[in-house]
């Protein structure tokens, strides 16, 4: 995804602090043991070499944090700065759909933003060890724990400075989704990197490589954890494909409908987790539609009553087919009621007010605008201005009133 104005400042301002930082680590530490940097360094490139990517290969994520911990408490702050983001220059991870990416591939923004953070984030763990009255080459596990958790806050801190930069969402809660999903596993493999730092205090660079391979377990547990992610995702638009397909004139409706989606739960302010949600529900709202059959999907004329109601079983099929998939079942209430309306006259179950979640109503507002301003076989589309006047007539009835003024106020201030 390529940065916006926002994010070069963003990375600009992470660069010059990286340089005060590191200017300060020159002028108050030594690294006395060229051969202990070089072996830091190079057990670092080999552990950020095997970068596990995210979903969209943009970020990714590496158990580095384990290395950078030990060479800290054994050869200071400087030391560890210094092997953590050479190590980080020299890496070249194999990234699915692009091969091995190194410092000459590499866009130069993404590589100034991870030295940066690198540079800030364990220099910052560097200073609070020997702050707190830790000293280089001595263990002392309380301030080991500290920079531990301190370092995490501040990694997640930083990337999602990024993330919601970069996908225009609320910072706080794209930083608690990310705290919430990494703090455990950061602590485990920090408490890898604690028993690397007594290893070679007490018996030296061989112990190191001793319990290296548990270092490299924990990576292959992620690795497994975040392809299980991708399998999940890749799930979500199989199921998306498999209704588009069914219903061709509905091809494209549910990434926009998306869209209008997300954009109407940012506005409200709903948490991170909330607005996930919202996205695949609505990537997957009709896809009980595979349970209806084609010829009322696509019938040019008039539904009879009888194909009406056959047509409105699709949100109760829908959440069924949902409900069956584990990490799909919180949304399956989503689906099978975003055709409820306000007034109590939606189906499949004929809620009204409060009793309709939220999420629902964004859905269906979403969905109707789309719908409207689509062309469809039995009639034209209509323009964005008639559609939102529908949606304003509706207010109340079937629509929440709050909602569709928001939606309203949201396209007419893009426009």
């Amino acid at each position: 995804m390529k940065p916006n104005k926002k994010t070069y400042i963003y990375i600009g301002i992470l660069f010059l602090i990286s340089i005060i930082a590191y200017g300060f680590l020159i002028s108050s530490f030594t690294i006395t043991d060229i051969k202990m940097l070089l072996f830091w360094t190079i057990l670092t490139i080999i552990v950020e070499s095997l970068l596990i990517p995210l979903t969209n290969n943009s970020i990714g994520v590496s158990v580095g944090s384990a290395i950078n911990l030990a060479s800290i408490v054994v050869g200071g702050p400087l030391l560890g700065t210094t092997s953590s983001f050479l190590g980080l220059l020299f890496r070249c991870p194999n990234v699915p759909e692009y091969g091995y990416t190194h410092l000459f591939n590499t866009p130069y923004y993404v590589t100034v933003f991870n030295m940066s953070q690198s540079i800030i984030v364990t220099s910052v763990m560097g200073i609070i060890y020997i702050g707190t009255g830790g000293k280089i080459g001595e263990f002392f596990l309380p301030q080991t724990i500290l920079i531990v958790i301190l370092g995490t806050i501040f990694n997640t801190i930083i990337i999602s400075g990024l993330m919601s930069l970069l996908n225009k969402q609320q910072f706080i809660k794209v930083w608690y989704s990310n705290i919430k999903g990494t703090f455990a596993s950061s602590l485990a493999v920090g408490i890898i990197g604690i028993i690397i730092a007594l290893a070679f205090i007490g018996y030296g660079y061989w112990a190191v490589l001793l319990f290296f391979g548990p270092l490299l377990l924990a990576r292959y547990s992620f690795k497994l954890y975040i392809e299980t992610r991708n399998l999940y995702l890749s799930t979500i638009q199989a199921f998306n494909s498999a209704m588009e397909a069914k219903d061709p004139y509905t091809s494209g409706h549910a990434s926009r409908v998306e869209s209008y989606a997300v954009k109407l739960a940012e506005a409200y302010g709903l948490s991170y987790e909330k607005i996930q949600n919202i996205k695949n529900a609505a990537i997957l709202h009709d896809i009980g539609k595979i349970g209806i059959n084609d010829n009322i999907l696509n019938k040019a004329t008039a539904l009879t009553q009888k194909e009406y109601e056959d047509i409105r079983r699709h949100p109760s099929i829908g959440a069924e087919i949902i409900s069956k998939v584990d990490f799909l079942k919180k949304i399956s209430g989503i689906v099978r009621y975003h055709h409820e309306r306000y007034d109590g006259k939606g189906y499949p179950d004929g809620l009204s007010g409060d009793d309709i979640p939220m999420e629902a109503y964004i859905l269906s507002i979403a969905d109707s605008y789309d719908a409207m301003t689509s062309d469809r076989p039995y009639r034209d589309a209509l323009t964005r201005e008639e559609a939102l006047q529908e949606i304003i007539n509706n207010a109340g009835t079937q629509f929440h009133p709050d909602i569709a003024e928001k939606f309203a106020d949201i396209l007419r201030e893009r426009e």
